[in-house]
């Protein structure tokens, strides 16, 4: 066997799993995960030395050649994540020589599908949030080619569904909201407070917590603070109502109840939205690199000017982005370039921890009419995908995929949080597991995660901004300044970098714009409107 295995570098992302040609290798789950090479049926092909983003195997003699690039570039882009490819559609677009770096053998980061046993399983991506989400709009305005569907196009709504511990089942959000807060009386105070959402003049402290923003307006009602965990956990999979802010609950919800009137996926899955973005920079004469390694970002007077590369070559070029996560940064940059003070920060930034168990099934569980299910008042708030509602494609004939998504909790022992998990799917499901022909946990922490995770402290604009201290260096991704849902949070980051570079106003981020102000405003009066509407029928 020529494939080392440095165990103590798997977190678990199940990627060397899911991609493997010979499907030869499992993992072992205990406390932590252990990946295993079936040597029988291993073929030596060297993908896993690709798969894996933190590089548990290593084989020198099946290591790829080196990727031809020039020397010169005007932009080079460090990974070829979602907002690393929306950077260089935008950048090469404009003119610019694009140059995209990726290590892996495969693009789009968390934000793609691998092809498993003839499932398209997410990378990470469990729910794909529409033409309407800020990904969906800036493909848009980047010319990508993605064909859409959503809700409007499938004879079910594919409504939320949401299920308690005692038994409970919620056919709708609408359904459950006026159950847990009491009829029209409680519902005028739902309106007040979406209204409050949508107005950009109230904000809150940046230490409110979710939970207390939720008891201003519902008081004791312990119900609903679970109610709005579950929508918390489905937009971002990261954090619970005790440590995401009041201030990004707001913003999330907003964009929850913008984008869910276009729910639904690209075609083809997100690997269609990835596809699309490198058709984009193709046309435009950018390139794209896979198993090509970064060793340093060259920091030369002060400013960036360059990389690295695993073989020696060094390659110049005026603008760098970085798109590898916070870890990486410190590692390619150096301490000794960055700021103290800047590095104090990314140091203390909290990770997410967030795991996934994806399975491919023979009976759709969640039924015809739904997408979506969440779970209420469990050890583990789960929230269930099934991108096979939109695309069945995704999935082989008759079959079917259900993602199962949720927040981990300390001290992150994987065997017992695969454990809570399976025990809640069996109370929710009748059918499980009898149902399920393939499953595959999937855990994120750390290393590789979306690295800085949605919690008080560093959401929203405490996040990092896209123009680093160092000039030339500029910075996307998830760790990156952004709002809205999981990584629909990037593109507004990636607008910031593109108009840092260009100058171009069709990049000036949306939510710094009057008319946007203004749109909200209007809104928050309309919710006021429902609320007075919600008393009189109390009357």
């Amino acid at each position: 066997m020529t494939i080392s295995i440095d165990v103590p570098r798997c977190t678990g992302c199940s990627y060397c799993v899911i991609g493997c040609p010979a499907h030869a290798i499992r993992l072992d789950i205990g406390a932590r995960a252990k990946p295993v090479i079936n040597e029988m049926s291993c073929i030596e092909c060297g993908e896993c030395l690709y798969l894996c983003p933190n590089g548990v195997f290593s084989a020198p003699a099946l290591e790829a050649p080196a990727t031809k690039v020039s020397n010169t570039y005007d932009v080079i882009i460090v990974g070829a994540g979602i907002g690393g490819l929306m950077a260089a559609a935008g950048l090469a677009r404009a003119g610019k020589e694009v140059l995209v770096l990726e290590q892996m053998s495969f693009i789009g980061g968390k934000y793609t599908h691998l092809t498993h046993k003839d499932y398209a399983i997410t990378t990470a991506a469990w729910t794909c949030p529409g033409p309407k989400s800020r990904i969906g709009k800036l493909c848009a305005k980047l010319e990508a080619p993605i064909q859409w569907v959503t809700i409007h196009d499938k004879k079910a709504r594919g409504e939320h569904w949401i299920v308690t511990k005692d038994g409970r089942r919620f056919d709708s959000t609408d359904h459950a909201q006026v159950t847990l807060v009491g009829g029209a009386k409680g519902m005028a105070r739902v309106y007040d407070w979406i209204s409050d959402m949508y107005n950009p003049k109230v904000d809150y402290p940046p230490d409110m917590t979710a939970r207390q923003y939720i008891e201003r307006y519902f008081p004791g009602n312990q119900e609903y603070v679970e109610y709005v965990q579950t929508i918390i956990t489905y937009c971002f999979a990261s954090q619970t109502v005790d440590t995401f802010s009041a201030g990004e609950t707001k913003r999330a919800i907003v964009d929850a109840l913008e984008q869910m009137a276009d729910w639904g996926t690209a075609v083809g899955g997100t690997a269609a939205i990835v596809d699309g973005l490198e058709r984009v920079i193709l046309k435009h004469h950018g390139q794209i690199a896979r198993r090509t390694r970064v060793e340093q970002i060259l920091i030369e007077g002060g400013r960036a000017a360059g990389v690295r590369l695993h073989n020696g070559q060094v390659v110049r070029a005026g603008v760098v982005i970085h798109n590898g996560g916070l870890n990486r940064l410190m590692q390619l940059v150096g301490e000794v370039n960055l700021p103290a003070a800047y590095m104090s920060r990314l140091r203390g930034a909290v990770p997410a921890n967030v795991a996934a168990l994806v399975l491919g099934l023979k009976e759709n569980l969640l039924g015809e009419e739904h997408s979506l299910l969440h779970s209420m008042g469990w050890e583990r708030t789960l929230n269930c995908y099934a991108p096979t509602f939109f695309d069945p494609r995704l999935a082989p004939e008759g079959r079917h995929l259900l993602d199962v998504f949720w927040v981990m909790e300390p001290p992150y022992d994987l065997n017992h949080e695969l454990a809570l998990v399976r025990a809640e799917l069996r109370e929710i499901f009748p059918q499980y597991p009898a149902a399920v022909e393939m499953e595959i946990p999937m855990f994120f922490q750390g290393t590789w995660t979306a690295e800085m995770a949605h919690r008080l402290g560093q959401s929203g604009d405490q996040r990092l901004d896209p123009v680093s201290p160092i000039p030339g260096l500029y910075l996307a991704g998830y760790d990156c300044i952004g709002y809205g849902m999981a990584g629909d949070i990037i593109p507004h980051g990636v607008e910031r970098a593109l108009y840092a570079i260009l100058g171009d106003p069709q990049y000036a981020p949306e939510d710094e714009k009057a008319s946007a102000r203004r749109g909200r405003w209007a809104k928050a009066q309309l919710f006021k409107l429902l609320a007075f509407t919600q008393r009189l029928k109390k009357r």
